[in-house]
């Protein structure tokens, strides 16, 4: 039942963002009839492409291609389409698989006409805005907990060695063995001399 409501929810989204893009129905458009499954564990959905290029219910058909997303990076691709699509496992049809990720990456979602459907536009702009915001606003705060555990691991408490200790060292080796490769020409023009 939740797969038969995902198919349905991302049919309609879907198709709503094809109608909108000419190019990209042309680009399913050879693949009618195929069906394309995603699969995000644990939620799945099946998608058949019909002739004039936008998406249908597959009617649990067999898959020409499966599509393994990462989970994590689904709700990102609401502001950016690609970045689901960067964690991807594929199998099957090569070229229909090609055209749908082409097809996917390429497509622009506008929450904010979707959603000013239910709530009117000027609540579907301050709603997707404060959604992006409060995404950029976790983005931060992850990359600063990741930079402040990284200086804790490579500062406070040394269990890594930092990025400058290591070029350090690396410049100090490269040094020794060229001081020791003059060393070995100075003795072997010592031994040629005597």
């Amino acid at each position: 039942m939740i797969e038969q409501l995902t198919t349905a929810a991302a049919v309609s989204v879907l198709n709503r963002m094809l109608a909108r893009e000419g190019w990209a129905r042309e680009r399913l458009a050879p693949f009618a009839g195929r069906i394309a499954r995603f699969e995000a564990l644990p939620f799945a959905l099946s998608l058949k492409v019909d002739e004039g290029g936008s998406f249908a219910d597959s009617e649990r058909a067999e898959p020409v291609v499966t599509v393994g997303l990462d989970l994590a990076s689904l709700p990102l691709a609401l502001g950016d389409p690609q970045a689901a699509m960067r964690n991807v496992s594929l199998k099957g049809d090569a070229d229909f698989a090609q055209a749908l990720a082409f097809v996917l990456q390429n497509l622009r979602p506008e929450p904010e006409e979707e959603l000013s459907r239910f709530v009117g536009d000027a609540a579907a702009q301050r709603i997707v805005g404060l959604m992006r915001a409060s995404a950029a606003h976790w983005r931060q705060l992850a990359e600063r907990m990741l930079d402040s555990g990284a200086h804790y691991v490579v500062s406070e408490n040394p269990m890594v060695v930092g990025r400058a200790e290591v070029e350090e060292f690396n410049a100090t080796v490269a040094r020794l063995r060229d001081d020791v490769a003059r060393l070995e020409k100075r003795v072997e023009l010592q031994e040629r001399a005597r």
